[in-house]
């Protein structure tokens, strides 16, 4: 319920688009990140009156560290590994007590592991208009199931696979140049149980468009808007507050935007800074803040080897 929207795919700041690493060449990216949220919209959406307060809120610290590797040019594998803190700023407030189950304990640990495999289908780079990938993820949250039940959970306990479709394409802007892709991804969550003859958690669909410019090689600046829909399931009006899979039974849609600042200190590292919130939302947080910060670069690189 609550933090669907703060366990979706977060910006990703490391391997986004559908560019490829070269054949050898590993990427590090290291970030940590601040969320919170304090209202939570039902069914009838985030823009209406039916917003509900949570107590004194939530927040979620921590940070993941997210490893890329060439397996061959135009074909790389992503690793990302999560750790957070997740806790309610006052436990015995009027939504923590009606939910029970320890619903506003806190919460830490390992989140979602996510493992990405992309390749490049059609490569700008030697004249065709755009750059087309496909890939393939596995999302492992297992180890999150026996803290499912809080609003302060780090997964819902399951198992997911999915696959995507990114369109990008890169230019000259002036003295500097610009980006920008669109990617579309579809996934499937391995069930928990079933209610009313439907899996929960239902499958997954998302979307995510950015926009960056600036100079090359040592800025760049621009917006995203990120999407999360659930078609299946129940309102939160409806919320059965003993089932342990009763946030996992939500439909849920979330829409994200902010933007993203890339400072290059080199033309392997660069420090990567992303501010986002709630643009609309239903059964999901409705002022969700997410604020990131991390270092990524590209270690032991051939093309470091080869200068």
């Amino acid at each position: 319920m609550l933090l669907t929207a703060l366990l979706a795919s977060l910006p990703a700041l490391a391997g986004t688009g559908p560019w490829t690493l070269p054949e050898g060449d590993v990427s590090l990216y290291a970030g940590a990140e601040y969320q919170r949220i304090t209202r939570l919209a039902a069914s009838t959406g985030s823009y209406s009156d039916d917003v509900l307060e949570v107590d004194k809120g939530l927040e979620k610290m921590g940070g993941q560290l997210i490893v890329g590797y060439g397996v061959r040019d135009h074909i790389d594998v992503e690793l990302a590994l999560p750790y957070y803190y997740v806790a309610a700023n006052r436990t015995d407030g009027p939504l923590c007590t009606a939910l029970g189950m320890r619903a506003c304990d806190t919460t830490q640990g390992v989140g979602i592991i996510a493992v990405r495999v992309k390749g490049l289908l059609v490569d700008e780079l030697i004249g065709a208009p755009l750059s087309v990938a496909v890939g393939g993820d596995l999302r492992l949250g297992h180890h999150t199931s026996d803290t499912r039940a809080r609003v302060t959970n780090l997964g819902e306990g399951t198992t997911d696979v999915g696959g995507f479709a990114s369109v990008g394409r890169s230019g000259a802007l002036g003295q500097g140049y610009w980006s920008s892709y669109l990617e579309v991804s579809g996934r499937y969550r391995f069930p928990n149980t079933e209610a009313d003859g439907k899996p929960v958690p239902g499958s997954e669909m998302g979307a995510d468009l950015e926009w960056l410019g600036g100079a090359q090689p040592s800025w760049a600046v621009g917006p995203s808007v990120t999407m999360l829909w659930r078609p299946d399931g129940n309102d939160i009006e409806t919320l059965n507050a003993t089932d342990p899979d009763r946030f996992g039974q939500l439909n849920v849609l979330s829409l994200r935007a902010g933007g993203k600042l890339i400072v290059r200190s080199s033309r392997r590292t660069s420090l990567a800074l992303a501010v986002f919130g709630t643009a609309y939302s239903e059964n999901n947080p409705a002022d969700l803040i997410l604020v990131t910060a991390g270092l990524s670069g590209q270690i032991g690189t051939r093309s470091a080897r080869e200068e």
